[in-house]
């Protein structure tokens, strides 16, 4: 049996926010938050978990801090270029202060949208389509909230994680990594990308087929695995 605990990004959900005194593509301060949220609970070199931008946050945090994890468990990995993450940053993350016109509801609206079925969401291209349809408007009232309660600051560890989707920034991790290649993902070309490039012999890629129940099962096979591999390494018993 194993507990799981979830953090929310700091600025996310309803956590507060960090101090906005660095650059936007410095994932250093949301390091640094969860180290000391892992200090503070007291927590044994727990595994961690992250999506997207949370995968970036941990891909870092086992590389400055790798006595205080024992593994990760990765989705939605993925590789750009310079060029491409530099492409993407100049439109993909627009302005969303309040306007009196109420324009920007709109606009966050299409963005939470979109994002469910292209990837850039701010590209409706047949290239970029990665699902066949929407899901249905309740879903995508919820990500439309989320995107008001983070605010206008709301691209803050979302800058910072595109900057850090590079290949290099793998090079130095070494704790047992498991990452999940789930073929509905919207990441879609970029995560395969991870097949193309040398990796850490620590990390592990994993197939994950059509649907949310092997997506599930992937994720469950990989945790199980991370945790033999602590367990059979620290002398524990599950």
């Amino acid at each position: 049996m194993a507990r799981c605990i979830a953090w929310d990004t700091p600025g996310y959900g309803y956590s507060d926010s960090l101090p906005k005194a660095w650059s936007k593509q410095d994932l250093s301060p949301y390091v640094d938050a969860l180290r000391s949220f892992i200090i503070c609970l007291d927590l044994d070199r727990p595994l961690i978990y992250g999506s997207a931008t949370g995968a970036q946050i941990a891909i870092e945090f086992a590389k400055q801090h790798p006595t205080l994890c024992s593994g990760l468990l990765l989705e939605n990995l993925a590789l750009f270029s310079a060029q491409e993450s530099e492409a993407m940053m100049e439109n993909y993350f627009p302005d969303i202060h309040a306007r009196d016109d109420g324009s920007h509801l709109q606009q966050i609206w299409d963005m939470a949208r979109q994002s469910t079925r292209y990837f850039p969401w701010n590209d409706e291209s047949p290239a970029a389509e990665r699902r066949s349809a929407y899901p249905n408007a309740d879903i995508i009232a919820d990500i439309f909230r989320d995107y008001l309660i983070a605010g206008p600051d709301y691209d803050r560890a979302y800058r910072a994680a595109f900057a850090n989707e590079r290949p290099e920034q793998l090079a130095g991790l070494t704790l047992p990594t498991q990452v999940i290649l789930w073929t509905d993902g919207l990441l879609g070309e970029y995560a395969q990308r991870l097949r193309e490039v040398d990796l850490p012999d620590a990390i592990v890629l994993r197939n994950a087929g059509s649907g949310m129940s092997a997506r599930f099962e992937a994720l469950q096979e990989a945790a199980a695995t991370l945790l033999e591999t602590r367990a059979r390494t620290e002398g524990m018993t599950l």
